[in-house]
Parts: C-alpha cells; structure tokens; sequence
C-alpha cells in the first residue's frame, strides 16, 4: 500500500512539472505571438533539441516536444528579434507567473468545492511547485543556461533586470535598434556609443554594437569593443565567430584562429566559424587544414555559396585545379554577385597562365565589392606579370 501511494505521488510531480513547463513557455509565446503578430518557436523538455522532439504547429505557435525530456524546463524563442521593450518585460513576466496564477486558482476551487484526495493532492504539488519555480526565475541569475546549439542563455529574471535597464533609455535604444535594422550603421554606432558610456553595460548592447562596427567596416572599433565584451560576459559561439572575423578583417590571422576555435568548442556545427576559419587558414597558406572544414560547411548546407568558393581556392592552390574550378562554378549558381566568386575564378585562371583573363575576373569582384580581400594587390599583380 505504501509503494502504491509513493508511485502515485512520483507520478504526480511529474505531470505537475510537465505542466509548469507548458504553463511557463505559453506565458511566454502567447503574449510574443500577440504582440509581433509572427511565429514563435516553444521547446517543451529540452533547450532548443529538435532532433529529439515531436514537431507540431498550432497557428504561429511552433511546438517542440522533446520525448526524452532532457530538462524539467523548456525554451520560447520568437521569431521576432526587435520587440518594444515594454512588450518584452511583458512576456518575459508571464512565463513564470502563467503557472503561478493558474495553481492558485485551482487551490481557491478546490478550497469550495469537494475534491478527491488524489485531486487535491495534485493540485497541492501543483501550486508548491509553481511558486517555487516563481522565485527560481525571477531571481536574477548570471548563471548561463547552456542552449541545444551552444549558445547560451540566463533565467527569466536576469532577462527582466536587463530590459528593465533597456527602459531608462528606452527611446535611445529603440532608436538604435531602427537604425541598425535600417543598415544606417554609422549613426546607429553613435547611439551605441551613448548607451555604452552611459554605463548600459550589457552583453547584447556590445553584441549589436560589435556588429554595426562591422557592418561599417570599422573594425578596428569593433576590435575594441569585442575585447571589452570578451572581459564582462560569457561570450557565445557566434561572439567568438564574430571576434574571429575582426580580427582575421585586421590580419591578426593567428589570433582569428583561437576565437574560431572557441566558437567550434561551443558549437561544433556553427557554419560561419567553421566556413571562416577555413577562409583565415587559406590566407595563413594552410590550404589542407582549410579543406575538411570547408567539407563540413557544405555538408550541414548545400545552398550556401562561400564554402565552395574558399575549397574551390583550397583545392586550386593544392593543384587539384579542376576539382576547384568546380566548386567556384557551383558557387556562382548559388549566388552571381559573390564578388569572392570572381576573385578566387580569377586565381584560376592566373593559375594557367590566363592573365588577361585573371585582371578581368579580378576588376569584376572590385565592381561588387571593393573591400574583397587583396583584390588590389591581386589586381596590380597582373599588370606586373603582363610587363614581365
């Protein structure tokens, strides 16, 4: 008889808890769904794995339900990156107090009404459960919680703390954020500056602001910015792929290759570090390395243009002319305006002697961008080979 009632107990904490994570990504969704009016994607059991989960879709809301249930916690994650503030601190709040308030209602129903011994029982686990888990999140916690794709992420009250400093400068950061995703970078820096000074020192301040620096083509004060970031806050694989990139943009290659290779730690299938470190070992000559990375870029995406084009360079300038002059072809397909597509062409064709060929190819990739790597280096080296 005892095992009886301590089996039946087990049995409910754990619908209990399954419920609370339901209840608690909901709160969350539901208000995110109402406010961006676009999809939001719930992981029920798991931190964002999709590969053991159940799929199913209820209007916008895109469900994951992990049948391992590897976590008695789950994960919200809209579509939508640049909700107001206000609307954020809103369904950040209602993922914790969802089942909080739910629970209390059924403890008041129960406390007026006849219930079963097992309902009350239940609805007693219920409601400890849901408060506990309330404070659990809303205390603040600079513990990161370690995502399914290795970025990380914090508990709902360190989110809350952090757009609750959003808010004092609600109407800077806004304004920020618009221009960013207007691609006026060099003004939305200026108000990331502002933000920064103003001691709003927080990590996806410096996240976009590294990434409006780059997307200016000022690296050098992305640089100094990512350093200081590096110092504050636990970086994620997509930072250190960022950094790596910044720093390979300044030619401080070997440098590059230690922030790749922290972002590969994090997240071994990040397609941009393992596609950029292979372009920083291309540039270091260290062509054999660059090409298995190139292979796997490929591997976990077919439609992504600049894997092939660097293996196509890798393959080139390992003699396997014709397997690179390939995949450069490939990757014009997937993409005609790839300016790195014409510039690594190009080296084919210097390749064989072909220099008339090369200067055009190269003039070409300068046309659709004039920052692509040494392409006025390689330029001038045609008109060199012509005098010679």
């Amino acid at each position: 008889m005892k095992l009886d009632i301590l089996f039946e107990a087990i049995i409910l904490m754990i619908i209990a808890r399954v419920l609370i994570v339901i209840l608690h990504e909901l709160g969350h969704a539901i208000p995110a769904i109402i406010s961006s009016k676009k999809k939001v994607s719930i992981y029920i059991g798991s931190y964002g794995n999709e590969e053991e989960s159940v799929n199913f879709k209820i209007g916008l809301l895109d469900i994951w339900l992990s049948y391992k249930f590897r976590s008695w916690m789950g994960l919200c994650v809209p579509s939508e990156k640049n909700i107001p503030v206000n609307q954020q601190i809103l369904y950040v709040l209602l993922g914790p107090l969802s089942p909080a308030v739910i629970s209390s209602l059924a403890l008041h129903y129960i406390s007026v009404n006849d219930v079963s011994d097992a309902c009350l029982f239940f609805t007693l686990i219920f409601f400890f459960f849901s408060i506990f888990d309330l404070f659990r999140n809303l205390i603040p916690s600079s513990t990161p919680i370690k995502l399914f794709n290795g970025n990380t992420t914090y508990n709902d009250g360190y989110a809350l703390r952090r757009l609750f400093k959003y808010k004092k400068f609600n109407t800077e950061f806004e304004e920020a954020i618009c221009l960013y995703n207007n691609h006026e970078y060099q003004k939305s820096t200026v108000l990331f500056d502002f933000l920064i000074e103003s001691n709003l020192k927080d990590e996806n301040i410096y996240r976009i602001a590294v990434s409006a620096n780059m997307q200016g083509k000022n690296f050098e004060k992305a640089k100094k910015l990512f350093d200081e970031s590096e110092k504050e806050f636990k970086l994620t694989s997509d930072d250190y792929s960022n950094g790596g990139l910044i720093y390979s943009r300044l030619d401080l290659n070997e440098k590059s290759l230690e922030f790749y290779n922290k972002s590969l730690e994090l997240n071994p299938n990040n397609i941009y570090t393992l596609n950029n470190k292979g372009f920083a070992l291309t540039i270091l000559d260290r062509y054999l390395e660059s090409i298995p990375l190139f292979d796997k870029a490929i591997e976990m995406d077919e439609l992504s243009p600049y894997p092939y084009n660097n293996r196509g360079l890798a393959k080139i300038k390992t003699g396997k002319l014709e397997e690179g002059l390939l995949d450069i072809q490939k990757s014009i397909k997937l993409d005609e305006n790839n300016s790195y597509n014409y510039r690594n062409l190009g080296i084919y064709h210097f390749e064989i002697g072909e220099i008339d060929k090369a200067r055009e190819l190269f003039r070409k990739a300068k046309e659709l961008d004039q920052d692509t790597y040494k392409i006025d280096e390689l330029i001038l080296s045609t008109e060199k080979s012509n005098i010679l």
